[in-house]
């Protein structure tokens, strides 16, 4: 799962001083103002954007402790909440700019390919691989809490997890690793060039990331990447400058239809030889125990009523086991929703600063930007189904590889911002 994400981080200077340039390239360029009649040189438009409610949540977090069943859990997740947030200045405002863009992107597509590889060992084998120096879960069908479903044949289905916590982590990682493999293989930096990475291999690796993603079985994000590739293949139909670049233009053309080619074959070799289980997970009611335990913690987590700070933050378990003690164990979880689990956490006063946060990124995005280009869709689609995927699941904001998925988006869109 970090193969991609370490890239990023590993590649600092020998004298390991990023650190030190991050802080200089942030302030290059600050006009301070001087103490007398010069306020109007402040830029203080700027001060109240995103950035702005991001410290407004932050600091909502930290006055959350006080209401916390178990102030040591909360303030260590205040610290790694305040860690992630530090992360996303990092890579927004200096990461991003100091490593070549393309080969930032590069390193999540090879961390997708790794990934892939040790998903369609699991679900092949149907256990896990031995890769515990990786991080991998134990994997066996007799074990309890292992995510699994029962396809169309009565047969127990384990869920690929690669060397993820949990398949629909998996799932996200991969949808991320497919979406820069886009950006990779449709531009380059010169029209004339054939391509900037070579045109079987990647397609290739494509087409396992495919599988892997499939493997996982996460209905959500499965549902999300065919919903933002139709998105987007219409965009370029409809919108006659789009339709100009990428398919009039032979060579790019050709891209798109090897890109078409290879997505319908996995899809149809994936549906041919598994479909008992494509066919089980198709099917989605309201009597489906995932669906009936989101919606349990859901009103779960609205007994906390209207509360301005919230019951701390990283204390849902713990309030949740304290509010209702005679619940199996394995049902004390976060809620489902990164929505409702931060107006329960860290209150009302928490979820408006944050949604702020989010609706100002976003704005900032689109105006500065004008959505000139295809890529820029694609990146604040991406940005939106991360955002979706947070309406049915907590992994962005309670699980570390989660965290980096939800952060290093976020700093993605917000970099334009310096760009323009």
């Amino acid at each position: 799962m970090y193969s991609g994400f370490y890239f990023i981080l590993a590649s600092e200077e020998q004298n390991g001083n990023s650190y030190l340039h991050f802080v200089r390239a942030k302030l290059k360029g600050v006009n301070t103002p001087p103490l007398c009649g010069g306020i109007s040189n402040f830029q203080i438009s700027k001060f109240f954007q995103s950035d702005f409610f991001l410290t407004i949540f932050l600091v909502v977090a930290a006055i959350s402790i006080k209401n916390s069943s178990s102030p040591i859990v909360s303030f260590f997740q205040f610290l790694k909440l305040f860690e992630f947030i530090l992360f996303y200045f990092y890579i927004k405002s200096y990461a991003f700019y100091r490593f070549s863009f393309s080969k930032t992107l590069l390193a999540l597509f090879a961390g997708g390919i790794f990934q892939s590889v040790i998903a369609i060992g699991q679900f092949i084998k149907q256990s896990d691989l031995g890769l515990r120096i990786l991080g991998e879960s134990v994997l066996m069908p007799s074990l309890s809490g292992v995510a699994s479903f029962f396809n169309s044949a009565g047969e127990k289905i384990i869920r690929a997890y690669g060397t993820t916590p949990h398949p629909n982590i998996l799932a996200a990682y991969l949808f991320l690793s497919i979406f820069a493999f886009y950006f990779l293989f449709l531009y380059k930096k010169d029209q004339n060039e054939e391509s900037i990475i070579p045109w079987g291999l990647p397609l290739v690796f494509y087409f396992l990331m495919l599988f892997g993603l499939f493997f996982s079985f996460s209905r959500t994000v499965v549902f999300l990447w065919a919903a933002g590739f139709t998105a987007q293949a219409a965009l370029i139909w409809l919108k006659k400058d789009f339709r100009t670049k990428f398919w009039r233009k032979s060579l790019v053309r050709r891209r798109l239809i090897l890109i078409l080619i290879v997505t319908i074959a996995a899809m149809g070799i994936f549906a041919t030889i598994y479909w008992p289980e494509v066919a089980s997970r198709s099917k989605l009611s309201s009597d489906d125990e995932a669906v009936q335990l989101r919606i349990f913690y859901g009103k779960e987590s609205l007994k906390s009523g209207l509360n301005l700070f919230g019951s701390g933050v990283g204390n849902f378990v713990n309030w949740f086991m304290k509010i209702d003690p005679n619940l199996p164990r394995y049902l004390y979880q976060p809620v489902h929703n990164i929505y409702l689990l931060i107006y329960s956490e860290i209150g009302i006063l928490g979820l408006a600063s944050f949604v702020l946060f989010l609706i100002f990124l976003i704005k900032d995005f689109v105006k500065k930007t004008g959505m000139k280009e295809l890529y820029h869709y694609s990146f604040l689609l991406f940005f939106l189904s991360v955002l979706i995927i947070g309406f049915f699941d907590h992994f962005l904001f309670t699980i570390q590889q989660g965290r980096f998925i939800f952060w290093m988006i976020a700093a993605l869109i917000a970099s334009f911002q310096n760009r323009a």
